[in-house]
């Protein structure tokens, strides 16, 4: 088990020297990794990018980048920078969002969420993994006429669900490399979230997927 911190949130912007400090600060403290959520104000996969090349040593990722009002290649696009800014210590989380969130701030319908989140983890796995794709989905189409792939961006992106209802874990753990469950209690993890998951990546042939409890 490795310890980390949660240096931006919705609730909490701090300016850009300020967070380089902090994060410098949690590294020297020994905590291994920093996590930056997605606001309507920072950029998290560019923050993390930034302060990870600022604070060599220190892992650092994105909890959580909704996945509504986004496509897997220019998802795809901003992990891969962040993996090679950080020389391989990047980790992309992503989330569903809510419906309040997605309806008023995106105009968009917040409909067949657990298809979208599979659909999206399938064609972004091969475009972190080889730059290209050629997915062709109900809900979204993700293809590379031209090479997508970074340089410098290796290891691939590891990827990561904010998820904790049944169906959001068992997507998770066949597609994604671990989930994120945020204000799950011990017993809420070892007897839902962690059984669930794991089985699911069991069941698709996966490694056991990597667990980060986000607690305050």
């Amino acid at each position: 088990m490795t310890l980390g911190v949660t240096l931006s949130s919705t609730s909490r912007q701090l300016p850009l020297d300020d967070t380089v400090r902090l994060a410098r600060e949690a590294r020297d403290a020994g905590l291994h990794s920093a996590w930056f959520g997605q606001s309507f104000a920072w950029d998290s996969p560019t923050l993390a990018a930034l302060v990870g090349r600022e604070v060599p040593g220190l892992h650092v990722g994105t909890a959580a980048l909704p996945v509504f009002g986004r496509h897997p290649l220019l998802v795809s696009g901003q992990a891969q920078t962040a993996q090679a800014a950080t020389g391989g210590r990047y980790h992309l989380g992503l989330a569903l969002g809510t419906r309040h969130l997605t309806e008023t701030a995106f105009g968009l319908p917040y409909q067949r969420p657990i298809g979208l989140l599979r659909e999206f983890l399938t064609a972004l796995r091969p475009l972190l993994e080889t730059g290209e794709a050629d997915f062709h989905g109900e809900l979204l189409t993700a293809t590379t006429p031209y090479p997508a792939a970074v340089p410098g961006a290796r290891p691939p992106v590891p990827v990561l669900v904010a998820a904790m209802g049944p169906q959001a874990l068992r997507v998770s753990g066949e597609l994604a490399d671990g989930v994120l469950p945020f204000l799950a209690g011990p017993r809420a993890l070892a007897e839902h979230i962690v059984p669930a998951v794991t089985a699911a990546a069991r069941a698709a042939g996966r490694p056991a997927p990597r667990i980060v409890a986000l607690v305050p």
